[in-house]
């Protein structure tokens, strides 16, 4: 007999069915949605774990966590199961729903898979906006939803599309069934002008639209040529007025290629076995040891402060596709082609979503291309900027206040002041804090981070966003 599902309340802890023994596991990330409203305070936050396999619509549950008051997004999650209750030959989803009482307000378009057959344990849910309910008898009911035209999935679309100085640009794009893809571009006739490139993908509230993100990138948007492939769109999401050709076509059968790129994500050594976790696709992925694993390992050690920890890692890596050696189906694996750096203060933050640069508590990551070093007993280096042109912060020994000037892209500090106090450590990082904030003259938002410039465009701090309870 199968046991019963386990139910898990967050703040009140309550688990109720679950297996005896075993060892446990979970799925664990994020779930937001892009709107800018508030959630209402009594919303709760619902993640469950079900297997699609089973035969029994019963015993389809395998958990539900349930958060009370979740607060505004980005809500943290972790769906806890005993590793005896998955068969590797089932398939397994995570479905995440925003209520306030019973009212849906957002939840998970399409359940992501998960745990087996290759699919991640940890991940970023986008919530879509959920339909105020219809009345039937007063209103006509609207139109079926339009068909997905990347189903089934996984599947590869290809095609050349015009370019402006080349002869054209080869396009290869694997999409997953959980929402990642992968993205070749080559440039006819250019040495060096093969790009790959890695993200999520989702659809428009209306699902028109189909948005392929990209980090900082402008994202790209396809349509439905109505039969069996997608039409590129211009940046503003209109269709391309043209003879010439604006339409990817899906392969015969599954095509994928090796995607081979600088990323992001955090990393983590332990007991002999490594993982990453790319920031963009939010997928967990085992790390090879070779190529340059060795230095990515050293630095790792050299940095992480216990043992397990997770630190964001730069990597050119290459994604490959192995069988696990407790597995017989192949999963996503990263060849550290070559190391960069580790960060250890800094998070993959938020992606998907982008914070303000104003009123949002942005903490000191890195000065230039030094990572800052935490201070015992003391603040942590930070500025919040207000709607009123003030700013506030610290540098770790010292309070500063001061006042910005903002236009478009342009962002000035003037008047900056600071306590005298003299700190036994951390003076010669917060002296290099406060003159790197007289030099900025340019910032970007990427996601959750902050980077400021100076006037030949160098990179003089990145901050990350945190969000206060």
């Amino acid at each position: 007999m199968k046991p019963g599902p386990a139910v898990m309340f967050t703040g009140f802890l309550i688990l109720a069915g679950c297996s005896p023994g075993g060892e446990t596991d979970s799925v664990t990330g994020e779930a937001l949605y892009r709107e800018r409203i508030a959630a209402p305070p009594g919303a709760r936050l619902e993640v469950s774990l079900e297997d699609t396999s089973a035969d029994d619509p019963a015993d389809r549950l395998i958990t539900r966590i349930v958060v009370a008051k979740a607060g505004q997004p980005p809500y943290a999650f972790e769906v806890p199961y005993n590793r005896d209750d998955i068969d590797p030959g089932h398939r397994y989803v995570v479905h995440a729903r925003l209520l306030d009482r019973e009212q849906l307000l957002f939840e998970t378009p399409t359940p992501i898979p998960v745990i087996t057959q290759g699919n991640p344990d940890e991940m970023q849910l986008l919530l879509r906006r959920a339909e105020a309910p219809r009345d039937s008898q007063l209103e006509p009911q609207p139109d079926d939803v339009p068909e997905n035209p990347v189903a089934p999935l996984p599947a590869t679309f290809a095609g050349t599309l015009p370019c402006a100085d080349c002869e054209g640009i080869d396009y290869h794009i694997d999409f997953f069934a959980d929402q990642t893809y992968h993205l070749r571009t080559e440039y006819r006739g250019e040495e060096n002008g093969t790009f790959d490139d890695v993200g999520r993908w989702a659809w428009s509230s209306d699902r028109t639209v189909l948005i392929l993100r990209r980090g900082g990138e402008a994202p790209l948007r396809f349509e439905s040529d109505g039969a069996a492939g997608i039409r590129l769109l211009d940046q503003e999401g209109e269709s391309v007025e043209s003879e010439l050709n604006y339409t990817l076509n899906r392969a015969e059968s599954f095509d994928p290629f090796q995607p081979e790129l600088r990323m992001r994500g955090m990393y983590r050594y332990m007991a002999d076995a490594a993982m990453f976790m790319e920031c963009l696709t939010g997928r967990r992925m085992k790390v090879a040891m070779e190529a340059d694993h060795g230095e990515l390992e050293r630095a790792y050690l050299d940095a992480v402060a216990e043992p397990g920890q997770d630190l964001l890692a730069v990597i050119t890596g290459r994604i490959v596709q192995r069988v696990p050696m407790d597995g017989a189906t192949p999963a996503p694996t990263v060849v550290p082609v070559d190391f960069h750096a580790v960060w250890p203060r800094e998070t993959c933050g938020t992606p998907l979503a982008s914070a303000e640069l104003v009123g949002t508590y942005w903490k000191l990551t890195r000065i230039g291309d030094e990572a800052i070093i935490p201070i015992a007993d003391s603040r942590e280096p930070h500025l919040v900027l207000n709607d009123e042109g003030r700013v506030s912060g610290s540098d770790s020994c010292n309070r500063l206040t001061g006042s910005y000037e903002l236009d478009d892209v342009r962002l000035r500090f003037s008047q900056l002041a600071s306590t005298m106090m003299a700190c036994p450590q951390g003076m010669e990082q917060a002296d290099r804090f406060r003159a790197a904030l007289d030099r900025v003259v340019r910032y970007r938002v990427v996601g959750s981070h902050l980077e400021l410039f100076n006037e030949d465009d160098e990179l003089l701090a990145r901050f990350e966003a945190s969000y206060l309870d």
